[in-house]
This record gives structure tokens, sequence and C-alpha cells, in this order.
């Protein structure tokens, strides 16, 4: 009977010292970010010339393209395409831009910047370099964004606000753009977005549908 009561008292001493110490390490959860992780593709028309006294002139291209957005822990890395196809002849050729920014996403707030290479023939240069940049801050449930030389370098300036999967910017000087997300499944939905603007003299205006999608961070515990 004595080795028995030894194995109870030593058993009860350890759940003591269990129930003391109290509950055990919990794994570490990251903070969730302004952005997630993202791929899209998505197709439309483009219109786009010049006005001047007296005539003027507009051209019709296909666009397609598609992109990803990926977060290293804060780290932001993303890199999108676009091809212009001409509907018209005589006109302006097809061209191809690539951009390519890096920036931070914090809780709130995600500031990205990087080139647009813009290359086009017959053209004069055949290759363009812009800068380009883009943030935003989230208050509450409202975004607030910016950007210069966004989408691809096809909006000069920008100054918009969204709320949920709708969002509405001005176009510096004389413009508007909008998007809208329409959920297909928990992580993928159909993308419909288009601006249009003046400046100076020209005038353009875009408008694509697409699909894009949120997946899951490679890394164990990272959100999404």
């Amino acid at each position: 009977m004595r080795p028995l009561s030894l194995a109870l008292f030593f058993t009860a001493s350890l759940t003591a010292q269990a129930q003391t110490a109290g509950p055990g390490p919990t794994a570490y959860t990251p903070p969730p970010r302004a952005l997630v992780n993202e791929l899209h593709a998505e197709t439309g028309l483009l219109t786009g010339g010049y006005s001047f006294q007296g005539g003027g002139w507009n051209d019709v291209f296909l666009t397609s393209g598609g992109g990803a957005l990926y977060l290293f822990g804060g780290l932001t890395v993303e890199g999108t395409v676009l091809s212009l196809l001409p509907l018209e002849r005589g006109g302006p050729g097809a061209s191809l831009s690539l951009s390519a920014r890096v920036g931070y996403t914090g809780e709130r707030w995600s500031v990205v910047a990087g080139p647009v290479i813009q290359g086009a023939y017959p053209a004069n240069p055949i290759l363009q370099v812009l800068p380009s940049v883009r943030g935003l801050y989230d208050v509450g449930p409202v975004r607030l964004d910016a950007g210069l030389l966004d989408w691809n370098g096809m909006v000069p300036a920008h100054v918009g606000i969204s709320y949920g999967p709708v969002g509405l910017a001005y176009v510096l000087p004389l413009g508007v753009r909008a998007q809208a997300r329409i959920p297909l499944t928990a992580r993928v939905g159909l993308r419909v977005s288009g601006y249009a603007y003046k400046l100076f003299g020209a005038h353009s205006a875009l408008l694509t549908v697409g699909l894009v999608g949120n997946p899951p961070s490679s890394r164990p515990g990272d959100l999404p």
C-alpha cells in the first residue's frame, strides 16, 4: 500500500504545480494587415486620344493584364502587366507595360512605390520608365487611398475612398475612377473597374472585368 500512496501523492503534487503555473505558452499570431495576398487577371476596352481646336482623334484598344501582390510579414511586393492591342488600323501600335513596386503594409496603412516600364512599337521613344506610388489608410470601415501614375501608369493621379467592396476616386485634374468586387466564393470574386479623365488635350477611358483571388499565406500562422 505504501508505494501506491507515494504514487498518488506525487501525481497530486504535479497537478497542483501545473495549476499554479497557469496555461502553457500559446502560438504566435501575427497582427492583421491592411492588405492581403492577391492574384488578379482582367480584360477590357480602352479608348484614348487628343482633342484640339477644330478636330481630334481617338483610338480603341483591347486590354488584358494581371498581377500579384504578396506580403512577407509587413514587406509588400507587387507586380503587374498590361498589354494594349489596337482594334483599328492606321493608329498607334501594340504596347506592353510592366510595373514592380515594393513597400510596407501595417495594420491600418500601406505604401508601395516603384517603376513602370512602358514599351510600344512603333513609338518614339520605344521605352519609357515612369515612377509610380500608391498609399492607403483605413479609418474604421472606410479606406482612403491615393496614387500617382497608378494602374500601370495609366492614371495620372487620384484620391479616393472605398467602403467594403466598392470604391470611388477623383482623378486629377478632371475625371473619376470606380471599382466594385462581386464575391463568388470566400476567396474569389469578380471585379469590375474603370476610369475616365481629361488631362489638357488628352482624354482616356478604360473599363475592365476580371477575376481576383486572395490565396492563403505560405507561412504557417500568417494571414490571410
